[in-house]
């Protein structure tokens, strides 16, 4: 198989020089999820990668700012109707705001409602200090797929996780943990895509693009034990299971 690079998750707007990464990550050929946190910058978003086919424009909402752009959510409802990939969505309950937390929650079922109302869509996920109520909206019933993005939960979330069928993208700055080398080295490898998070995840003093994901290959082929090669051939065939590009 084709050594392709997969970036499942990066916010390519929000660097400095989003052009300039853009480019790069074109002439890399890295297949790569542009999520968006708000549905607003989502034509925007598609507008800079008209000339980079490997990128394919997510539409999302992001929890921190559900609250703060809750009007906005009708928008990323009918924006679903048009886009295969949607994200960033999902729960982040590290306030202890209860107002927030109910309105983050009512916003995401939302989203996965829609989502499986229309069908095979993908679903980038945002679950920090959230797994379960996350999973507990995705259920069984999704009419399609869900990555958990950067993943952090127990083990008995993610065998809950795994059992309703969901991926995981895993970035740099998981791996640079005992306890994320842990959780990557016990997901399925059939379930288990590459990530930057760029620019939030750092490579030295630089942000992470998505050319940086061959660095998650070589750190999860040492958790395989197999050459990054092999490593890369099963995210790629992981990938092409989700993919429609």
């Amino acid at each position: 198989m084709m050594d392709r690079l997969i970036d499942a998750h990066c916010h390519l707007d929000l660097f400095s020089n989003p052009v300039g990464v853009i480019e790069a990550t074109r002439d890399a050929g890295v297949r790569t999820i542009a999520v968006t946190t708000t549905p607003t910058v989502y034509r925007q978003c598609c507008e800079l990668v008209t000339e980079a086919p490997s990128i394919s424009v997510a539409a999302g909402l992001h929890p921190e700012l559900m609250t703060q752009r809750l009007k906005e959510l009708p928008l990323l409802l009918d924006l679903i109707r048009d886009v295969r990939f949607v994200g960033e969505v999902g729960l982040d309950f590290r306030s202890p705001d209860v107002e927030e937390r109910r309105e983050q929650t009512a916003g995401f079922a939302a989203i996965v409602q829609r989502c499986t109302e229309v069908g095979d869509r993908v679903l980038t996920i945002h679950s920090r200090r959230a797994v379960m109520p996350v999973l507990d909206i995705i259920g069984g019933s999704l009419g399609g797929i869900a990555i958990l993005h950067w993943f952090a939960g127990t083990q008995r979330e993610l065998e809950r996780a795994i059992g309703l069928g969901c991926y995981f993208s895993v970035n740099p700055a998981m791996l640079r943990s005992s306890r994320g080398r842990a959780l990557t080295a016990a997901m399925p490898r059939d379930r288990v895509l590459t990530e930057t998070d760029g620019p939030f995840v750092r490579i030295g003093d630089r942000p992470a693009t998505p050319p940086d994901v061959r660095s998650v290959l070589r750190d999860i082929g040492a958790l395989w034990r197999l050459p990054e090669r092999e490593v890369s051939d099963v995210i790629s065939q992981n990938f092409l299971r989700i993919d429609r590009n």
